[in-house]
């Protein structure tokens, strides 16, 4: 493998259409800054074929370097060999040895002839509130970057909140292994820099997808299908399905206030008494009926509970759309409410005016680098009747805030290109 930047903590062929968002926009933040360097994604993952990024300065590959604990894989290609493998490497003096591990594993001679590794955790998983043995399983790889290189860097990302002493250890150990961090929101960037101490800054910075490019697909597919082009009032909305059906155990995981069910299936319907046009809904986690991440499966429930003349005029999207496509027709909404944060980028960094309805501390911070802070209507704080009197409240004031959001977004763009800059700085210095 040739001295590339590696990227980890952003599954290549996942659901999630926000994790997918922010493996291309630091691909092509990277490539921004240093166009002459390769770029490759990192990934406990089945094998899996080059990605393409898609970028205002043209379209570009990104390979992709796996390993997986799966018991079928290469022994070469399994994690707990490339610990194992990682931590002999450490061990030993400079020997052949040395150098025949190194050769025999993939993933180690890619990481020590990278010229940086990074990782973003999914944008909010460097944190427990998914469940600890989530957040230690991400650890592992991670630390065999450490073991090999003694270091590595945090894109911009959220830190925290941390439930266990165990989760808050291995971060602090990360965190203190980390040549630069930066946090995606001050809140996390105060918990970060705790961790840390004091011999490294943690920065501050917009979250990376306003960088993503936005691609409008030539066909919008729909249920039921557009019979014309999408109007110019069209609403926005994502369901977070993981929201929708009480998190992963079902029993309210994020301890909302909120019930998330009740409210989205009474906002579709005082929207639509309010709005005179059509409402989209915009799934961004895809993934099959019974599985609790499902966008998709959420959205289907709500349609089908309105009454038939509401139906009509609702539509779900149900194309196979890669993020910048997906980012593309939220583009095109006059107005977008979303519970999956990548959603609501998506609309943020286009200049659509758009509510947040919050499960954690990730929201606020986000809206507040584009000066939308007010515009989070978080599920842990507020009831039902609360975040609907708040969303439609918005929903009225969408034109007083298009012009400053447009502003806001094109300078939180150029400041992520300032940040990835200075994250860089070192490569090419070896």
């Amino acid at each position: 493998m040739s001295r590339a930047l590696l990227i980890m903590g952003t599954p290549v062929e996942p659901g999630n259409r926000g994790v997918m968002a922010l493996g291309a926009s630091i691909a092509d933040l990277c490539k921004a800054v240093h166009e002459d360097k390769s770029v490759a994604f990192l990934q406990v993952h089945k094998p899996a074929a080059d990605v393409v990024v898609r970028s205002g300065a043209g379209d570009f590959m990104v390979p992709v370097i796996t390993c997986r604990m799966s018991p079928r894989v290469r022994l070469r290609d399994h994690l707990l060999w490339i610990l194992l493998m990682s931590l002999l490497y450490r061990l030993l003096p400079f020997c052949a040895l040395r150098l025949k591990i190194r050769r025999s594993v993939p993933w180690i001679d890619a990481v020590l002839a990278a010229e940086l590794v990074g990782d973003v955790r999914g944008g909010d998983s460097f944190s427990d509130i998914y469940g600890l043995k989530r957040f230690a399983m991400a650890f592992l790889p991670v630390f065999s970057v450490i073991l090999l290189r003694g270091s590595m860097v945090h894109f911009p990302q959220t830190y925290g909140p941390f439930r266990s002493k165990t989760a808050r250890c291995l971060a602090r150990y990360l965190l203190r292994h980390s040549s630069a961090a930066v946090a995606r929101d001050p809140e996390s960037q105060k918990i970060a820099q705790v961790l840390a101490g004091e011999k490294l800054r943690v920065g501050l910075s917009p979250d990376v997808a306003f960088a993503l490019h936005p691609a409008k697909p030539a066909e919008i597919q729909t249920a039921p299908p557009l019979d014309a082009p999408l109007s110019a009032n069209v609403i926005g909305l994502n369901v977070n399905g993981l929201m929708y059906f009480g998190g992963y155990t079902g029993r309210n995981e994020f301890g909302l206030k909120l019930d998330y069910r009740s409210f989205v299936a009474s906002l579709v319907v005082r929207l639509l008494e309010e709005h005179p046009g059509e409402l989209l809904m915009v799934p961004h986690t895809f993934a099959i009926a019974g599985d609790p991440e499902s966008d998709n499966e959420a959205s289907r429930q709500v349609r089908e509970a309105l009454p038939d003349e509401l139906q009509k005029r609702v539509r779900i999207v149900t194309g196979d759309y890669d993020a910048h496509q997906l980012k593309g027709i939220i583009g095109q909404c006059d107005f977008f409410i979303g519970s999956r944060m990548h959603s609501c980028i998506a609309a943020l960094s286009q200049g659509v005016p758009c509510v947040g309805v919050a499960y954690s501390m990730k929201f606020r911070g986000v809206f507040e680098s584009v000066g939308m802070e007010d515009w989070v209507v978080d599920g842990r704080d507020v009831d039902e009747n609360e975040a609907l009197r708040r969303v439609l409240e918005l929903y009225r004031k969408r034109d007083e805030v298009r012009a400053t959001l447009a502003v806001n977004a094109a300078a939180a763009r150029a400041r992520l290109k300032e940040v990835f800059a200075e994250i860089l700085q070192p490569v090419g210095r070896r």
